[in-house]
């Protein structure tokens, strides 16, 4: 039997966090962000899990988290990651750890971010900037 299939691999989670702790081999989430309120220094983590069919084993891809403006721009990238996905046996995870600049213009806008694989955008998710509380 011939497949033509290259293998589908899609993002199955983006999500932001305050901050996050592994141990014995779970990684545990804290303070799921859907926005963020800059007050100094601002951290926070991304999570990403990658899935793909049995056909996407025994292939490398390079896996990133881009973080953009409303217009596009990258104000923020992760290092790239090697992904090796194992079938559908195991999902591969990233978690990459952002700064927000000391410099960021802090305002009521939107930063788009990005899972992305092989240079093509698998998954985005929007995270709202404010200076105060919206109520």
């Amino acid at each position: 039997m011939h497949s033509d299939c290259d293998g589908v691999v899609e993002c199955t989670a983006l999500v932001l966090a305050e901050s996050c702790t592994e141990l014995d081999g779970r990684l545990t989430l804290f303070g799921i962000l859907d926005e963020i309120l800059p007050d100094g220094e601002t951290s926070f983590v991304v999570y990403t899990k990658f899935e793909g069919c049995e056909h996407a084993a025994h292939k490398e891809r390079k896996a990133r988290i881009l973080i953009t403006d409303e217009e596009g721009e990258i104000l923020m990238e992760s290092a790239e990651y090697s992904v090796h996905l194992d079938g559908t046996e195991e999902p591969v995870t990233i978690v990459a750890a952002f700064d927000l600049p000391p410099d960021f213009e802090v305002g009521e806008q939107l930063l788009w971010v990005e899972a992305v694989l092989d240079e093509e955008t698998l998954s985005q998710t929007v995270v709202r900037i404010h200076d105060r509380y919206s109520v």
